[in-house]
Parts: structure tokens; sequence; C-alpha cells
């Protein structure tokens, strides 16, 4: 490619508030700090369009139902005149190939591991269109074959970029009515405390932030929640984000009786570094992933995060150092390590510390956007 300063057109399905739409909204914006003209085409809208608006983004969202559609990206990709097109899940593909061939543009395409478990698998002609194939992982890479990718996929691993909090930790607890912190971690590393964190030293918060699909697991958090409190472990763990799903797990949290107890549900949110901050642990019980940015942001913040040994995460994660690993829909596991962290502040901080030095040092935001940079100019 001739040029060092390139159109770039990110394709997504909507603007929704999952981890891969901040991410294409961050990549984009940091490409134009970079001097690249980067613009969003999204197939439908949602809560992050404001977003883009107030980081002064470009984006246009198509809406409407076909032929209409169609016609409108060929009208947004003719305006662009792109010289790459980077399309984030498979349907974003889809159009994206439209792109391609009324651009001649070079089609990029990330896996983010949605073409498992949650959307449409692409078609070979799709495939075929691509220029290159990225995987925000190497699991993701290993098991491209699994859903059509022909020839070599490269890895760029997804990096973050800290966003900082707008309030203090106790702001924000003091919003959500918990009190004071849990008891201050010792050094060294103590035996486990035979009381765990509650009342007396503070409530004990947990925070899971993820759409609301089958993939995620949300079931197996409130019945490891459930668990716990029949236990008498005092733990709330704030669930943030909103999804296909959400009235059938609203439902099962009546059931379980956690509702707006153990398990607070707190839908869509803007200011989800402020929440992390105000939280004493992640926890992400997935069935599947890619490399779920959330478990960065989670580290990169000092959180001991509680996660299942899928898709690009051990490749970030390693039990007992960075975190701790459970397995897939184990609801004893995960109540047992949630347990476990309740009862030692300072098993916390040690995985906490550990977890932010491994992103910083191997994850950074802008270190995964130069090779991004490197890989459109090495299309030709």
């Amino acid at each position: 490619m001739g040029t060092s300063t390139l159109r770039i057109v990110h394709v997504v399905s909507s603007l929704n508030g999952g981890g891969m739409e901040h991410f294409v909204l961050r990549l984009a914006e940091a490409q134009r700090r970079h001097g690249h003209d980067a613009s969003i085409l999204a197939l439908r809208g949602g809560p992050l369009a404001d977003l883009a608006r107030q980081r002064a983004l470009p984006a246009t969202v198509l809406g409407g139902r076909l032929p209409a559609r169609a016609a409108h990206a060929a009208l947004a990709f003719a305006r662009a005149r792109p010289h790459v097109i980077h399309a984030h899940n498979p349907t974003a593909l889809h159009y994206a190939t439209v792109g391609k061939l009324l651009t001649r543009a070079r089609l990029v395409f990330t896996d983010h591991a949605q073409t498992r478990g949650i959307i449409r698998v692409p078609s070979r002609f799709e495939w075929r269109a691509t220029d290159a194939v990225v995987g925000c992982s190497q699991d993701t890479a290993d098991k491209s074959g699994a859903v059509g990718v022909a020839g070599n996929i490269s890895v760029i691993h997804n990096g973050i970029d800290i966003t900082p909090a707008r309030r203090t930790r106790e702001e924000v607890r003091a919003e959500l009515g918990f009190g004071a912190d849990p008891a201050p971690a010792a050094s060294p590393e103590p035996a486990e405390s035979p009381e765990p964190a509650g009342p007396s030293g503070g409530a004990f918060v947990g925070i899971m932030p993820a759409a609301f699909h089958p993939v995620k697991a949300h079931d197996v958090l409130l019945r490891a929640l459930a668990r716990l409190r029949d236990r008498g472990v005092a733990v709330t763990v704030l669930i943030v984000g909103d999804g296909d799903e959400r009235d059938r797990i609203h439902g099962l949290a009546r059931e379980l009786g956690i509702h707006g107890k153990e398990a607070r549900f707190l839908g869509f949110r803007k200011d989800v570094p402020d929440l992390l901050l105000a939280a004493d642990f992640f926890v992400l019980p997935s069935r599947d992933e890619g490399l779920p940015l959330a478990v960065l942001e989670a580290m990169a913040r000092s959180l001991p995060v509680v996660v299942t040994p899928v898709g690009g995460v051990p490749e970030v994660v390693r039990s007992e150092e960075h975190g701790l690993l459970v397995p897939v829909d184990d609801p004893d596991a995960l109540a047992a390590a949630i347990e476990r962290l309740a009862r030692a502040p300072a098993l916390r901080r040690r995985l906490g510390e550990a977890g932010h030095a491994r992103v910083r040092d191997d994850f950074s935001f802008e270190k995964m956007t130069r090779k991004y940079e490197q890989l459109y100019l090495g299309l030709g």
C-alpha cells in the first residue's frame, strides 16, 4: 500500500455496549491520533453511537432492512473511498465484502471469537475476499479452520488503554450503598481468615461486565452466588451490561432469591472504569471466549480475576499468579474461588499487582495499534 496516511473504515454489526464494540471505537480513535482517516460503519445503532459523537469519531449507522441497507452501505463506502475495510465480526464481513467489490480496498477481518456460539458463519466467498485474517488470540487462530478460514491467520493480541476513572473509589461505593473497604491486606500473605470480608469490614464487591449471551454464563455466576449466600459468605456482584438473555437471567436471579442482593443488575453503563475501581474482584465464567477485553481492563486496574480457561484467557492469566482459573460450568468451583478471595485480602492484593504488571508489559493498546498499522501497510 503506497501511502502512510490511510482511509480506514471499521465495519461492525451494531454499536451496542459490548467489549468488541468499545474496542473498535478505541482503535479508530487511536488511528485518528496517528494521522489516519478512520471511521465506523455500523449495521445497527446502539448506546455507543452517542459515545462516538462525543469523541468526534465519524460513524454511520445503516439501519433499515434489505435492500435499503445494502444501498446505504454502498453509498457510504463510495463516499469514504477507503484504502482498508476492517470487519470485526462475521455479519460485518458480509457487508465489508460488498465494500471491497465496490472500492477495491484491502479487506481485513478480525475474529474476536464471535464466529463461535453467537452469530453467523461467513460464506466461503467472503473468506476468499479477505486479504488478511487476524485472530485476537492464538486460541482463536488455532480454531479458525472450524469456521471456514482458508490460508494463514495471524495473531494480534487485544490490547487496552486505561480510561481513567472520573470518581474516587469511595464516591462510587457510597453511591452504590456500600460501606468502607474490606479489611486491608496484611504483608506477608497470611493464612485465609475464617471469616470473609463483610459488613464489619466493608462490603465485598465483585463485578462482571458482559453482554447477556449464553456463552458468558451469567447463570453459572448466579448459582455460585446462591451457594455463597447459603454458606453465609457476604458478597455482591455488580452485573453490568444488556442483551438478549437479560430477562431469562433476571428471572433466574429472582428464582434463586438473590436478585438485587447478591446479584446487582446495573444494565448498560458508561462508567465501567469507575465501577471497576469500586470492586474488589472481577469474575467472568465464560463458556468460550476470544481474548476478552474486560479481563485485561480488570487486571490493568489491579483487580484479582476469577475466570475460566477458555479461548485466549490462559494466554493472559496464569492461575495462582495473575488470577484464579475455574472449570467451565462449575458453580461450586466458582463459589469456592470467590470465597477464597473473600477470606484472603493479601491474596487479592498479590494477584491484582501481578495482573497489573502483566497487562502493562505485554498488552498495551499502543503496541496493538501499531501492529494493525503495519499489517495494513504491508498489504500492498
